[in-house]
This record gives structure tokens, sequence and C-alpha cells, in this order.
């Protein structure tokens, strides 16, 4: 829409300068007509720029696309790899001193009162309270 104001606008001044008679031949006339020419050229290449800029735009918006299907496709089902189904046998503890999450083989638990954290190398005790769900005990 501004580019067609501008195209519009270069127009009228070369309509402008037909119709006032202004003689290219002149010194002025030669100014005004060279400066109405460099007017047009330039918007020309200003609507040059805006069609790449809208297929760069699109092109972006198709990448964009792209790129969130495959990060869909790679990250979205992130979560259903640790499910408790994969991990039976195993006990999620958090380390009380850098909070990584450690998975515990489950018969460690009565065997070693703690275990070695792989990212801070600090103990992470071993004792817990049952809530019910072990399936070793039996609710009273």
């Amino acid at each position: 829409m501004l580019m067609d104001s501008i195209k519009s606008r270069v127009s009228y001044l070369k309509g402008l300068m037909d119709g006032l008679k202004i003689d290219a031949n002149d010194n002025e006339g030669k100014v005004i007509r060279e400066i109405v020419d460099v007017l047009e050229e330039i918007a020309d290449e200003l609507d040059e720029l805006t069609d790449s800029q809208k297929d760069m735009e699109e092109y972006v918006d198709n990448l964009d696309e792209n790129l969130a299907y495959i990060e869909d496709e790679l990250f979205d089902d992130e979560d259903d790899d640790y499910d408790e189904e994969d991990i039976d046998g195993f006990v999620e503890v958090a380390c009380p001193d850098c909070g990584e999450t450690v998975y515990i083989d489950s018969g460690i638990l009565d065997e070693k009162e703690s275990i070695i954290c792989p990212n801070c190398h600090k103990d992470i005790p071993l004792q817990f309270e049952c809530d019910g769900h072990c399936g070793e005990c039996t609710e009273d």
C-alpha cells in the first residue's frame, strides 16, 4: 500500500512536469527530470525489496513450522521415555545437595544406607519411610 502511494506520487510528478511543460533541455528542467527519474528508480527498488521481504517472511514461517514439527517429533514424547513401567524395580531419589534425580535399584535399599550422587559426589541417604505403595508391606 505504501509502495502504491510512492509510485503514484512519482507518476504524479512526471505528469506534473509534462503538464507544466517544463523544458527538459534547460538546466532546471534537466535537474528536475533527473530527480524524478531517481525517485522512480528508488520506488522500483523499494517495490522489489518489499516483494523480497514478503518472500523471506513466507520462507521463515515455513521453516518455523517445519522446525516446530521436528521438535514435536523429537522432544514431545520425552516424558514418555521414563514411564513407571520402564523403571520398575527402580526408585527415584533426589540428591539433597544438588537436586539431581537418581534412579537406583530397589534391591540396594536393603543393602546400603547411602549412595554417592553421580552429579555432586556427596552421600544420598537411603532411609525412607514406606508410604504403603511399595508392594512389599501390607496395610493393617
